[in-house]
């Protein structure tokens, strides 16, 4: 027993060390989920880099001195909701499917009796 009592004792000493370097906060196991963490986090940083930049240009188009009409009147549009009088606006549900209105006039330049009406039916009208 005497003899074998040292070689039991580092046995388990290793054992010990060995298990919290693979199993323990800072081991190789903690080592791998930290590179995970990392690499996600990195990927999560670009996102909003490349964010910041889409942002960064939308807010340029709006300084005083870079005013772009176009953008400004997009974004009235959208945030406020106008529109200009002659604007045609037209709401549809875009599950429905496109079929031509029964209730409405035979269109006039269209192929007679096909139902379907031509590119020019579709067109809004020119203002008088």
């Amino acid at each position: 027993m005497r003899q074998i009592a040292p070689q039991i004792f580092w046995g388990c000493l290793v054992s010990y060390f060995a298990f919290h370097a693979v199993q323990g906060d800072r081991g190789v196991v903690a080592w791998l989920q930290m590179r995970q963490q990392l690499a996600a986090l990195n990927h999560q940083l670009d996102d909003a880099r490349t964010e910041r930049q889409r942002l960064e240009k939308q807010v340029a188009l709006m300084r005083a001195e870079s005013l772009d009409p176009d953008m400004l009147d997009e974004q009235v549009r959208r945030v406020l909701g106008y529109t200009d009088a002659r604007d045609r606006v037209e709401f549809y549900d875009a599950a429905a499917p496109v079929t031509p209105d029964a209730s409405s006039e035979p269109p006039a330049s269209g192929a007679a009796g096909s139902g379907t009406p031509s590119v020019l039916d579709v067109l809004p009208e020119a203002p008088r």
